[in-house]
């Protein structure tokens, strides 16, 4: 069970490098937009986080509820504004995706 943990923990990292990784190649160009590998990404980044959580809870470790909560809050947000921005093509939405999920990065690392 421990070896899955870690698993959903590196393809968590991927769906966080690929949303962030696209994100700032992106900013590159002139016209950003919001693509399907950002929407595919988030999905990415929910279901390995419910993993990470059923994965904690199976081995009786200690899990942060109102951490998990916001994560969960804002990595749902996440996937809502690209899957909006990716059907209106939208700037808001590209740089709402960006700024989302630098927060649940935030909340990741920096709470404890």
């Amino acid at each position: 069970m421990e070896t899955l943990r870690y698993v959903l923990l590196v393809f968590h990292l991927f769906g966080f490098a690929a949303i962030m990784g696209g994100l700032f190649y992106q900013l590159r160009g002139k016209d950003p937009v919001t693509g399907g590998y950002m929407v595919s990404s988030a999905v990415v980044q929910l279901v390995t986080g419910a993993g990470l959580i059923w994965t904690r809870a199976t081995l009786d470790l200690p899990i942060p509820h109102a951490k998990m909560g916001v994560k969960l809050a804002l990595d749902v947000l996440v996937a809502v504004v690209a899957l909006v921005g990716m059907r209106n093509k939208q700037a808001w939405a590209f740089y709402g995706v960006g700024v989302l999920t630098a927060a649940a990065t935030v909340v990741a690392v920096a709470w404890k």
